[in-house]
């Protein structure tokens, strides 16, 4: 949580005290002011009271937190609820981005992901039932390279161009262990490539455009980690085929 929300709450709480005490103080004062309260909430008692609830209290301070940092997460999940609504012509486009299904399909799922992280490689043989169960729903990817995965990421999106994107995500995502330029090079190669065309265009300035176009959008919706899953506008947090599948299912 951030350190402001920690000092509001923790001056919420004191500030509670403060006013429970100048409280008391105008009850037993009787004739006294209302002024005569609050110059008697300034002194050392109330100091001392602040200090001795905080002390003899510390659950409260504890929940006060919690309850803060949950807040603090259906606010930042509401935000990027929004930005996914507000941004979904953008994300659910093809252009620049490898695709399966039909184009204007009524149903869209998109992926952001990394070659390199390990919850991506979980997710991708469950993608793949559910791509092959689902021919008439759009699959969008988008590769990010938050993992240090830009000569992997460009080198499937030069595939892309040759119409092979999807064997050799299948094929790298499903490889177990590293991620190696050999292992590119054989994913590309299996996929009925050629390496070294696809090399050479995988540092055009085509890629290098679409990869950057992947950066820009990934950072105006806040995708914060990989993989993420967007159906039809709205977050979609599964790595399971079943999980998605009923999401998909939902939606007919």
């Amino acid at each position: 949580m951030q350190k402001d929300n920690i000092i509001t709450i923790l001056v919420s709480v004191i500030c509670s005290v403060v006013v429970s005490v100048a409280l008391c103080a105008t009850i037993s004062g009787g004739a006294n002011s209302a002024s005569d309260a609050a110059a008697t909430a300034g002194n050392t008692d109330i100091n001392k009271a602040i200090e001795s609830y905080l002390v003899e209290n510390p659950t409260k301070i504890r929940e006060a937190l919690v309850l803060a940092e949950q807040k603090e997460q259906e606010e930042a999940q509401k935000r990027i609820a929004e930005l996914y609504k507000a941004n979904w012509k953008d994300l659910s486009s093809y252009e620049g981005s490898p695709f399966v299904g039909p184009k204007d399909a009524k149903i869209t799922i998109v992926e952001f992901f990394d070659f390199n992280c390990g919850y991506c490689k979980r997710l991708a043989p469950e993608l793949m039932k559910v791509i092959k169960n689902n021919p008439k729903v759009k699959v969008v990817f988008k590769p990010v390279t938050f993992l240090g995965s830009m000569p992997t990421a460009k080198m499937a999106l030069a595939a892309n161009k040759q119409g092979k994107f999807l064997e050799v995500y299948e094929a790298l995502l499903t490889h177990n262990g590293q991620i190696t330029t050999a292992v590119v090079e054989k994913a590309v190669k299996d996929a009925g490539l050629d390496v070294e065309k696809t090399k050479k265009l995988a540092e055009s300035d085509e890629i290098a455009k679409e990869i950057s176009a992947i950066a820009s959008l990934s950072q105006k919706v806040e995708i914060r980690g990989v993989p993420t899953l967007i159906i039809n506008g709205e977050a979609l947090p599964a790595i399971d085929s079943a999980s998605i599948q009923n999401a998909i299912d939902n939606l007919k």
